[in-house]
């Protein structure tokens, strides 16, 4: 799926016209979603970011690559780990697992911190660079 049938896609979920989607997610004017709209432009962190700042049931990986599904639910790692939440370690083995998935879980759980924090400063450094390029231009 293309970049352009993604974000028809979720503007078709959205349930609003082009322009106002624009709007809500953040754009003055619907000519940044027409480009990405009719292929003219690329899917990038930026407009993602606005997208599930909005939509937070979305999901970011699909948005930026089309694989998987548009909306978040339950992934198989989710309800793997909540069958963990019951599990009870039947042997010294059993239980080095188990402690070993917490460790990973959680160190998962900060990576998708600082990926969050990384997605966010460079939403904001490709704002400001364009707001730099709108200057030189005036």
């Amino acid at each position: 799926m293309t970049g352009s049938e993604r974000i028809k896609q979720i503007v078709k979920w959205s349930g609003l016209k082009t322009t106002p989607f624009a709007k809500k997610i953040g754009y003055e004017s619907g000519q940044s979603i027409f480009d990405l709209y009719s292929g003219k432009a690329k899917i990038n962190a930026k407009v993602a970011v606005k997208i599930i700042t909005i939509y937070p049931e979305i999901s970011l990986n699909w948005i930026l690559t089309g694989e998987g599904s548009m909306l978040k639910n339950k992934p198989d790692n989710v309800v793997a780990n909540e069958q963990l939440e019951t599990y009870e370690p039947k042997n010294e083995n059993d239980m080095m697992l188990l402690k070993e998935n917490e460790f990973l879980k959680k160190q998962l759980e900060e990576k998708d911190k600082q990926i969050s924090k990384l997605l966010n400063l460079l939403s904001l450094t490709t704002s400001e660079n364009e707001g730099d390029n709108k200057e030189e231009v005036a």
